[in-house]
């Protein structure tokens, strides 16, 4: 299963580049990959794969985040689809 975590740096942290390299040493749990992408200096987003969930979460924390935010990505195929827009027809 895929997750995107978005941390957000806690009020001041003003060094990003050593926040970063903490949460680099600690890493994530063997056999778990990431992307890793810095948007603004202070908020990093994160595509995770793994078959641990609560793992996800473990592995954001830091006493450097303010908040951090884990979403469940789901594949998007026909049936999702005809789902969706049978819920939307009902909509009004």
């Amino acid at each position: 299963m895929k997750y995107v975590v978005i941390s957000r740096l806690a009020p001041g942290v003003e060094n990003a580049r050593t926040a970063l390299a903490v949460f680099l040493k600690a890493g994530l749990p063997e056999g778990t990959q990431a992307t890793y992408a810095a948007v603004d200096g202070k908020t990093f987003i994160n595509i995770v794969e793994t078959d641990a969930p609560d793992m996800v979460a473990s592995a954001t924390y830091a006493p450097f985040w303010h908040e951090s935010t884990v979403i469940p990505v789901v594949e998007v195929d026909e049936t999702w689809l005809q789902a969706i827009q049978a819920a939307q027809a009902k909509w009004d």
